[in-house]
């Protein structure tokens, strides 16, 4: 059995419906369509399970409401991301290493023969 929501697209986005839709995507089989005005939603149950229209329109604007609070604190993420970001960098001071300037001949010498006098 196939049930047919509508949703205004003056109200409802694009985004949102898909999201939304997402979340059943386990236990129905979800077709989605447009037109001038309005989004459609075909819902198709893959196991005799029941979707009610109130369960899927809590979803929307569960989704809708993430969406608007995303927009509304996207500044305040961004500046607590650059600020973390800016604290981790680590100025490295540079050492001077000294070089061991070793004679090649010196190098070449059998130790045993160096040193078992």
């Amino acid at each position: 059995m196939n049930t047919l929501y509508k949703f205004n697209k003056e109200l409802y986005s694009k985004e949102d419906l898909m999201k939304t839709s997402y979340r059943f995507i386990d236990d129905f089989y979800i077709h989605l369509d447009v037109d001038d005005q309005y989004y459609y939603v075909t819902i198709q149950s893959k196991e005799d399970k029941k979707l009610k229209k109130e369960e899927f329109m809590n979803e929307m604007l569960v989704q809708q409401t993430r969406n608007i609070i995303n927009k509304e604190t996207r500044n305040i993420r961004e500046m607590i991301y650059a600020r973390a970001m800016a604290s981790t960098l680590i100025q490295e001071e540079q050492v001077d290493v000294e070089q061991d300037e070793d004679d090649i001949d010196d190098i070449l010498v059998d130790w045993f023969d160096k040193y078992e006098e």
